[in-house]
């Protein structure tokens, strides 16, 4: 009987190894397709070109733009203009990039059943970390890159845009739950680590 409940947990773990593995490899998706989207800023505030295959929200993949790329003229943007706000997208860009490079180090973890350590607890929290700095980020920086793109503007058509919807709290309440489950993850594995020293 122990036998049969034992070889069904190791089959149970094989799937779950094999699922994580998986994952870990899917990952690679989003990583590579928002890896591409960094080129969208500089294509865009330099050259012109709107998107490159991967439009989403006005000209760059995963970036909510402070400003609906229909009304930017990248032509009339001064260089330090065009430097500027390339730089802050690109920035919020390769935090996500990030993020996401936790979560697969976090299926990494798991695949090799490592569910209970410092390390994936540490994946999990930087995952959501990460996507919380990402999200609070771009809230700042858009004020910012507004004033920047309307500075060639005559004063009373200057403006800083500034805007929080529902779409930025449901992304912003999992993202500060997964951090804080990996907080706890963290805190639980340290407590065991502890404890062991003890017996």
């Amino acid at each position: 009987m122990n036998t049969n409940i034992s070889q069904s947990q190791s089959q149970s773990q094989s799937r779950l190894n094999k699922y994580c593995k998986l994952m870990a490899l899917l990952t690679f998706i989003p990583i590579i397709t928002i890896l591409i989207g960094m080129v969208s800023p500089l294509l865009f505030y330099f050259f012109d070109i709107h998107n490159i295959g991967l439009e989403s929200g006005g000209y760059s993949f995963f970036i909510a733009h402070s400003a609906d790329s229909s009304d930017i003229d990248p032509t009339k943007l001064s260089t330090w203009q065009a430097v500027l706000v390339t730089l802050i997208d690109t920035i919020i860009i390769a935090i996500l990039v990030y993020a996401f490079f936790q979560l697969r180090l976090l299926f990494l973890s798991y695949s090799k059943s490592d569910y209970f350590s410092v390390s994936s607890a540490n994946y999990c929290y930087k995952f959501g970390t990460t996507l919380v700095i990402w999200e609070v980020i771009q809230l700042i920086t858009e004020p910012l890159s507004s004033l920047i793109l309307s500075f060639n503007n005559d004063l009373p058509e200057r403006y800083i845009s500034l805007s929080f919807t529902s779409e930025d709290l449901m992304l912003l309440f999992p993202s500060i739950s997964i951090m804080i489950v990996g907080q706890i993850l963290k805190k639980a594995c340290q407590i065991a680590e502890e404890n062991k020293q003890f017996i």
